[in-house]
């Protein structure tokens, strides 16, 4: 790597001639943009029923919750199962796609999440829920999602103008955990907690991360010029299976790069073959492997020191180990997300990417989802439910 590409890291102003739609800011504002949204979700009161047509449907009973989304969007449902999901009483999924579960019916509570408010899978998976009955709540900046939610008189939280979608994750996530507490999924006092902590120790973070820290006691900018002119590849325990997700979602996007993320112990049955191939081709991997040694079950442990022993250290370019900061497992899982999420950005400003522009993006939204039609079909179709 040339002096030129290491010492850009460290130029705020060559830095933010690349960020032209101002991710960076965003991506720093994240702790503040999570006290926001928390006070936002606070503020914001679930209905007791909804009319459409000749339904009502009524916010109670909760037997199952789906959180409907796709990428930056869907992720924070990913989180809020890692966090919760082996603990409540009620299943939870993700789903991403265009069509829900069968199972879903009046006692399914539904959230539609877009940032964009036109994610046609999105829409189309709402289609379903308004056919089923099932109390919806969508969380959106505007677009098809945001219109048929406030004709047909469905719960809207509503999310300011951002960077790009991905960097409004504080507002994607921060009403689930909040709106689930208010229909008694959750404890609001847990939750009041940890949503506490993982603030705290963004907000910490925030600062040891930032721009003007210099690559020598910047660990976001060690980790990327570590990782800079390979593939990523990252491995982490189950709890923070949304975290590896988010972090190859975000070199995928930030620096149009691509990256692969596993899971223990998935990945002891099938993906550790991998690292039998030639070493021309490994040495092309930086491994990131995601710790936290207080929950890891002995198992899991013994498997991955034995496999970083044998395999991992010899044979990729490097290893980076990371552990969790915090004090609870929301603020752990925030810190690492975090870390992951500015580590990303320093690498797409290694590449000379501009983290947000897309041309691949473009292409799609024109040679598919406008060409078809399919929001102006599908939002055509919710509303005629409102007279039927």
């Amino acid at each position: 790597m040339s002096r030129t590409e290491a010492e850009i890291l460290d130029d705020k102003e060559a830095i933010l001639v690349l960020d032209r739609s101002g991710l960076f800011k965003d991506e720093f504002d994240f702790p503040q943009n999570l006290r926001k949204a928390v006070a936002n979700v606070k503020a914001f009161r679930l209905p007791e029923s909804v009319r459409v047509g000749r339904r009502t449907i009524r916010y109670k009973n909760v037997e199952n919750i789906v959180l409907a989304g796709m990428g930056g969007s869907a992720i924070v449902g990913d989180v809020l199962k890692d966090w919760v999901g082996h603990e409540i009483t009620v299943p939870m999924e993700t789903v991403r796609g265009y069509h829900l579960p069968a199972y879903l019916n009046e006692k399914s509570l539904v959230f539609f999440i877009s940032y964009s408010g036109n994610t046609e899978e999105t829409l189309s998976c709402m289609y379903d829920a308004v056919k089923k009955g099932c109390q919806i709540v969508s969380i959106s900046s505007n677009g098809a999602l945001a219109r048929v939610a406030q004709t047909l008189g469905f719960p809207l939280i509503e999310l300011p103008e951002m960077a790009a979608a991905r960097a409004s994750l504080p507002y994607l996530f921060a009403p689930l955990p909040y709106l689930l507490a208010e229909v008694g999924i959750l404890s609001m006092r847990r939750v009041e907690r940890e949503m506490s902590d993982a603030i705290d120790v963004v907000d910490k973070l925030a600062g040891e991360l930032a721009i003007r820290v210099s690559k020598e006691k910047n660990l976001a900018k060690k980790v990327a010029l570590e990782i800079y002119g390979t593939v990523p590849i990252v491995y982490c325990y189950n709890p923070y299976k949304s975290v590896g997700l988010r972090f190859k979602d975000q070199v995928n996007e930030n620096c149009k790069l691509p990256a692969r993320c596993d899971v223990f112990p998935e990945l002891n049955h099938n993906e550790i073959m991998g690292w039998e191939a030639p070493e021309s081709i490994l040495k092309r991997y930086t491994l990131v492997l995601l710790r936290d040694l207080e929950i890891e079950p002995l198992e899991v442990k013994a498997r991955i020191d034995a496999l970083k022993e044998k395999f991992f250290l010899q044979k990729a370019k490097s290893v980076i180990e990371m552990d969790p900061q915090g004090k609870t497992p929301l603020g752990k899982i925030f810190s690492l997300m975090f870390t992951l999420d500015v580590i990303s950005m320093y690498l797409a400003v290694l590449h000379g990417r501009n983290p947000v522009a897309s041309e691949t993006f473009q292409i799609l939204k024109y040679e598919v989802t406008e060409r078809l039609g399919t929001l102006r079909i599908l939002e055509k179709q919710m509303l005629k439910l409102a007279s039927t």
